[in-house]
């Protein structure tokens, strides 16, 4: 039986209509039989669809994806290649400026050190003169001629005495030192070098040296007060000292400043000095003050034998007859020259001396008190010793050694002789 129709309502026309059911889209008629449930086609091909459009999407994805890392690789690549050269192109100046900056490093050193020396003084102590020689133990330390020593703060590089700033003023320290520290005086020693040389006295004894160890500089320049050596030097390594000058610990300042020291010297024992040689000889020494005549020696026993007692008789016995002297003494020749060397620069005594042969005044001879001829008169004329011809010299020589009487006449001159003593101050 066919369902009943409902009628519709009227419309305002007044005329009755039915009732529309909404109109469906039409689907296609074939279902998708699954199991029980039953699937319109319209929901399957919309599934197809997706499923379509999203392999479509992977493979465009991939496609895509490949493409890009393509496109980027090859950029990629223009990049390194980009950057690279970048590298290369910066490395380049880097390594020059690397480069200048390792010379300029060096170069700073260099000037740093430069500017360093050049700021830094090369200060040196330095001592002006010599201590006077020879030296004994209880004797006053002094410079050559009885001056004091005297020490001077020196720039090395100049010369010239550094005058005024802080170390033109600051005290030194004397010390003693090895005979052996024999470093010269170009070299630049070291401070541990310099107190390493240092000698102190031995166990048991007073200090080395004793007085006023100490200097001050006023002005760059100082002197050494009073000291003497307490030991002498025969029992050191060296047999010999030295004296040394430092800066005292007080010196605050910076700069280094070198040590000075005197040259080697041996220190005797007092009891020497009684034996000592003069330099030079008096003409009324003991003739074993002379050099290569020890006292009471074989020598010195020879010349009093001899009658030759003093200096003075020394040299009237060598201005006489010096063959006869060597004979006496038969010494080598090196002690002969070194007596004559000493003996000759004794000064005589100033006393002049006149000999007139056969009461005669027409001719004369002057000579000293060591028999040496000063002048020689002849006929009233007056002859000096240096402008003596040679036949003058041989008359002078006849007069004062071949008649015998003038070494009689210098022993004993009594009035009754014609050997005079006279000054005269124009010959002498």
């Amino acid at each position: 039986m066919s369902p009943q129709k409902r009628a519709l309502a009227s419309t305002s026309s007044g005329q009755g209509s039915l009732l529309k059911r909404p109109r469906i889209a039409r689907m296609n008629g074939v279902w998708y039989q699954s199991g029980r449930n039953l699937m319109p086609r319209s929901w399957l091909m919309e599934k197809v669809v997706r499923r379509v459009v999203r392999e479509e999407l992977e493979h465009a994805k991939s496609d895509f994806a490949e493409y890009c890392q393509s496109c980027i690789g090859d950029a990629l690549k223009d990049v390194v290649k980009q950057v690279c050269s970048t590298e290369n192109a910066v490395q380049k100046p880097t390594e020059a400026v690397e480069l200048a900056n390792i010379h300029s490093s060096h170069l700073a050193r260099a000037t740093a050190k430069s500017t360093v020396k050049n700021d830094t003084r090369n200060l040196q102590l330095q001592l002006r003169n010599k201590p006077s020689l020879p030296l004994f133990t209880g004797m006053k330390l002094e410079g050559e001629g009885g001056a004091r020593i005297s020490v001077a703060l020196i720039d090395a590089d100049t010369g010239e005495v550094v005058a005024s700033g802080l170390e033109a003023s600051i005290k030194l320290d004397v010390v003693v030192l090895e005979g052996d520290f024999n470093k010269d005086d170009e070299e630049n020693w070291a401070p541990e070098e310099f107190e390493n040389y240092v000698v102190k006295e031995r166990e048991g004894k007073r200090p080395l040296l004793i007085g006023n160890l100490q200097v001050m500089l006023k002005r760059g320049v100082g002197e050494l007060g009073d000291m003497i050596f307490t030991d002498n030097s025969s029992w050191n390594r060296s047999k010999s000292f030295r004296i040394g000058l430092k800066v005292a610990s007080t010196y605050g300042g910076n700069e280094r400043i070198r040590e000075a020291k005197t040259d080697a010297f041996p220190v005797k024992e007092h009891r020497t000095q009684a034996y000592k040689k003069h330099y030079p000889p008096a003409s009324d020494d003991d003739v074993w003050r002379l050099e290569s005549i020890a006292k009471d020696g074989s020598f010195h026993k020879r010349l009093i034998d001899a009658g030759i007692h003093k200096v003075q008789e020394f040299l009237r016995q060598l201005s006489m007859d010096s063959e006869k002297l060597r004979n006496i003494l038969s010494m080598t020749e090196k002690k002969w020259k070194a007596l004559l060397d000493h003996a000759k620069t004794c000064t005589p005594n100033g006393k002049l001396y006149v000999y007139s042969h056969n009461n005669e005044n027409d001719c004369s001879v002057i000579f000293n008190s060591v028999g040496q001829v000063r002048s020689h008169t002849v006929d009233g004329v007056c002859y000096a010793a240096d402008i003596f011809s040679p036949q003058l010299k041989v008359t002078g020589k006849f007069y004062l050694f071949d008649i015998c009487l003038l070494p009689w006449n210098l022993q004993k001159t009594t009035p009754d002789l014609r050997l005079a003593v006279i000054y005269i101050v124009n010959i002498a």
